[in-house]
């Protein structure tokens, strides 16, 4: 028999064995954790060593292969794992029918002959070594053979010495690497004077500076250090390749939000802009002093920046300064007609900008939609709460500002002004005045001549509803005064049993004892409000990623169309802990807002009334106790009454349908400790006395078409999914779902709480960061424990999201 042939007999000889022999199989797979071992503290493999087969096992056979999951984590656009195929090729692991790589020949390990090693390099990358290994088992056609994996994308394959190298295709669009002279010829018309000015850094640099007002900022992103791989770094409409530490600038238009960030999401990233405007020390909502006059104007506008996630793009916007003009501290009625200027500062954009005028009462804008507007004297009630204010839109930001140091009457003998100031008196909470230490009462004297007499100040209506330190009625004596002022506090204001008002009365005794001028003020009591949201279910709201929200803030009528609404919402990470309130829009009591981030999300209102005052602020809670299981001892749910509300947003339909067809099953005892659970899914039984969260975890998910893999037989052949701890640990790999630890929270999660004394805890993730999950007497919501910051995520895999779309 020739040497080939016996070859190929003892080769035949092996496979044979291994093919009857469950233990044979059971050494292989110990031999291929080995190669998997944990990693080193500077994140890679050990160094290679050598990994022969004891059995003579042909290269294509499918138990002779080596995975490695997370060899590149860089990014979700690369590799996140990686298939070894001894025969001679690697692809992406799960079965893709693409490749990698291959050595161009169907290669065999024949034991004594062949040494293959795989392991890590010391430049981050990795590389496999085949040495005599058997082209078609053939062992007098020997061949050696590498293959290696770069961290930036590319592969080298060598054979018998001879090498090439196969570059990495990037996954997205780029015109040149860096903002070079390709970039500058791809992005621009005018690239022959960029040139000019020295480049297109210095280009930037002498269109912003201090004087210029043609609208346009400029954003500056460092890179702190090489990329790994080549990145896609996104600002608005452009996009630079990135392959080198350094400052990339981008040339901005203000009033203009745009996306910003970079695909795959790379650490270390640094941002900061400058204006044309020097205005080092504003801020929004900064009192800022105008010329011309004593009163004040607030302004809004600044550079905003909302950092990018690995999971979704950010957003960079510079807002122009916007202020009215100009400040008055007094208007009357025989000074006519006072014209007002919206002022927009270095806004040159193409968007609309819309204007709105408001004035209290007694104050009337006749043109409350222009820019420009005059203001006419009608009245003179509550002179000290008089105010203007106008809101510039640009958009979907509405920039506003407002005077609120304006008195406007007359100056006739005598004449008395009165008013009731209550900082958060349109809304109305547990305790009326609720955050606030007094409402103010504030009156007044003018007289064209020195005059004796008195000022009386009583409660004419509401009595009842007033507890207060004043002594009231009260009287102040007026000895020879042309002007008198005084102010004094209302405190513990009560919420009777009903919607009613408060009338303060003041009236001028002159010393003969004739009253010669009276005034009064009155505001109204309100029940408490809410905030609401008209489309949540009794089950609660999980809507995907992208999708408009209705909200609506519950006001009394009768102030319903003075209410500018600040809409705010803080991101849970845990039971107890918030990502700070973020704005989401400012507008009317009903609004739609867009959820454009996945997550778990608290929401409140903010009232601005007035000249922008701020009320107190109004959270989205449970107006009733969450209702619960009817058939279960448990009668009622975890949330009360009073507790806060949220709102769920999924990153895709299929989390959310995840989540549906958990709640679906609420209430059913089904997978209660003392039911017995029949076989199912291509799993076994379950027994009555044993926990079935890891069961219940897996029906609800292959229900929506995600995969769940068996990871257990019993004694008697059954076949059982992943325990509650293995979905916990990042150590039990579970192919087709991706560990995500310590995560914010998402509908449709799997969630899990690791045991080291038994088998843990798993369920559902709801819409509000609770879990549904098999409780003791069947499927309830549980957050305990389930929120204390102790619980792993995980979610399926991309190629699963787009498969349940």
């Amino acid at each position: 028999m020739e040497r080939g042939e016996a070859a190929a007999a003892t080769l035949n000889s092996q496979l044979s064995t291994l093919n009857s022999t469950r233990a044979a199989t059971a050494t292989l797979n110990s031999q291929l954790s080995t190669l998997n071992s944990p990693r080193t503290a500077n994140g890679g493999h050990p160094s290679p060593s050598p990994y022969v087969p004891d059995l003579g096992m042909g290269a294509w056979e499918e138990s002779l292969r080596v995975g490695l999951p997370d060899v590149f984590p860089f990014g979700d656009e690369h590799l996140e794992a990686v298939e070894i195929f001894t025969q001679g090729y690697v692809r992406p692991r799960f079965n893709s029918a693409a490749k990698i790589a291959d050595v161009g020949a169907r290669l065999a390990i024949v034991p004594g002959l062949t040494t293959f090693t795989c392991g890590a390099t010391t430049d981050g990358g990795y590389r496999i070594d085949w040495t005599d290994a058997a082209v078609n088992r053939d062992t007098n056609n020997l061949m050696t053979a590498a293959i290696e994996l770069f961290r930036n994308g590319d592969v080298c394959v060598t054979t018998n010495g001879v090498s090439w190298t196969i570059p990495r295709e990037l996954p997205f669009a780029h015109d040149g690497f860096g903002q070079d002279a390709e970039w500058i010829a791809a992005n621009f018309t005018n690239a022959t004077e960029i040139a000019a000015a020295g480049g297109y850094a210095a280009w930037v640099d002498a269109q912003v500076g201090e004087g210029l007002t043609n609208g346009l900022y400029k954003l500056t992103v460092g890179v702190a250090e090489d990329p790994p791989e080549t990145v896609n770094l996104i600002v608005g409409d452009t996009s630079v390749a990135v392959t080198n530490a350094g400052e990339y600038v981008f040339l901005l238009e203000k009033g203009v939000e745009y996306d910003y960030g970079t695909v795959p999401f790379l650490t270390n990233v640094t941002s900061a802009a400058v204006d044309d405007v020097p205005r080092a020390q504003v801020s929004p909502r900064l009192l800022s002093a105008v010329a011309g006059g004593t009163g004040a104007w607030t302004v809004d506008g600044g550079y905003e920046n909302r950092e990018p996630t690995a999971e979704a793009l950010g957003r960079v916007a510079w807002w122009p300064l916007f202020c009215g003009s100009p400040d008055v501290s007094h208007i009357g009625p025989d000074d006519g007609p006072v014209t007002f200027d919206a002022i927009l500062s270095d806004y040159c954009g193409v968007s609309a900008v819309t204007y709105e005028w408001t004035a209290s009462e007694g104050l009337t804008v006749v043109s409350p939609h222009a820019q420009s507007t005059a203001v006419r004297i009608e009245d003179m009630p509550s002179w000290a709460e008089a105010y203007l204010a106008v809101t510039a839109t640009i958009g979907t930001k509405t920039l506003y500002s407002y005077t609120d140091r304006l008195t406007y009457g007359t100056n006739d003998t005598p004449q008395v002004h009165l008013s009731l100031s209550l900082p958060s008196k349109l809304i109305v909470r547990d305790q009326w005045m609720e955050g606030s230490e007094s409402a103010t009462v504030a009156i007044a004297f003018r007289a064209d001549a020195a005059t004796n007499g008195e000022l009386r100040v009583w409660l004419e209506r509401g009595a009842a509803k007033v507890e207060t330190s004043a002594a009231l009625p009260m009287t102040v004596a007026i000895d020879g005064e042309t002007h008198f002022s005084q102010r004094f506090a209302l405190d513990g204001i009560a919420v009777s049993d009903a919607q009613g008002d408060v009338e303060v009365r003041c009236a001028f005794v002159d010393a003969d004892g004739v009253t010669n001028a009276t005034a009064s003020s009155a505001t109204t009591v309100l029940l408490p409000q809410f905030v609401s949201v008209p489309s949540a279910p009794a089950t609660g709201l999980a809507v995907v990623k992208g999708a408009g929200v209705g909200v609506t803030l519950a006001v009394a009528p009768q102030i319903s169309a003075g209410v500018l609404t600040q809409w705010q919402t803080a991101k849970r990470k845990t039971r107890t802990q918030y990502d700070p309130w973020m704005l989401r829009a400012v507008g009317a009591p009903e609004t739609t807002l867009t959820m454009d981030e996945a997550g778990v999300f608290a929401l409140r209102a903010v009232v601005l009334a007035g000249g922008g005052c701020q009320s107190n602020a109004v959270e989205y809670v449970h107006l009733e106790d969450e209702p619960y299981l009817t058939t279960l001892e448990e009668r009622r749910g975890p949330c009360r009454s009073g507790d806060r509300n949220h709102i769920g947003v999924a990153t895709t339909q299929g989390l959310l349908s995840l989540r549906a067809a958990a709640v679906s099953r609420l209430g059913q005892q089904t997978y209660g400790k003392d039911v017995f659970l029949a076989a199912r899914n291509g799993f076994g039984p379950v027994k009555k006395g044993h926990w079935k969260c890891n069961q219940f975890v897996a029906d609800m998910a292959m229900e929506v078409g995600f995969v769940v893999p068996a990871r257990h037989r019993s004694r008697q052949g059954y076949d059982y999914p992943p325990l509650a701890n293995e979905w916990a640990l990042e150590s039990a790999s579970i192919i087709f779902w991706v560990y995500l630890g310590d995560a914010y929270p998402e509908p449709g999660f799997i969630a899990a709480r690791p045991s080291g004394a038994g088998s843990g805890h798993c369920g559902i993730v709801d819409y509000d960061g609770w879990t549904i999950c098999a409780r003791p007497h069947g499927v309830g919501r549980k957050a305990e424990r389930m929120l204390d910051g102790t619980i792993h995520y995980r979610r399926p895999e991309e190629t699963a999201y787009e498969n349940n779309q």
